[in-house]
């Protein structure tokens, strides 16, 4: 009886001490703003027109288009150029060459 009193004493010491060691972690950072409140809403507000802010979980940021289209003939010439550079790989045991 006295080791189990003794035991569990020196459990809930060792158990204090870890507990103890950890509330100055993490370490508190001072950050100093650079923009105003006013500035963070007006950004807020053209993120949400511009349709950047998604809700839930379901939804998806929109995507950004590609302001130039490449022609179907261009992205082959690219593909034959990468293929005869070895940079193109398939499977899951090829790795890119070493550049």
């Amino acid at each position: 009886m006295k080791t189990l009193v003794s035991a569990l004493v020196l459990s809930a010491g060792f158990f204090g001490a870890a507990q103890a060691g950890e509330l100055d972690w993490p370490p508190a950072v001072e950050a100093a703003s650079t923009v105003s409140r006013a500035q963070v809403v007006q950004e807020l507000a053209q993120a949400r027109a511009a349709g950047q802010i998604v809700n839930g979980e379901q939804a998806y940021p929109v995507v950004a288009q590609a302001t130039q289209q490449a022609s179907r003939e261009q992205v082959r010439r690219d593909l034959a150029q990468a293929r005869a550079a070895g940079q193109i790989t398939n499977g899951e045991q090829s790795y890119p060459a070493a550049s």
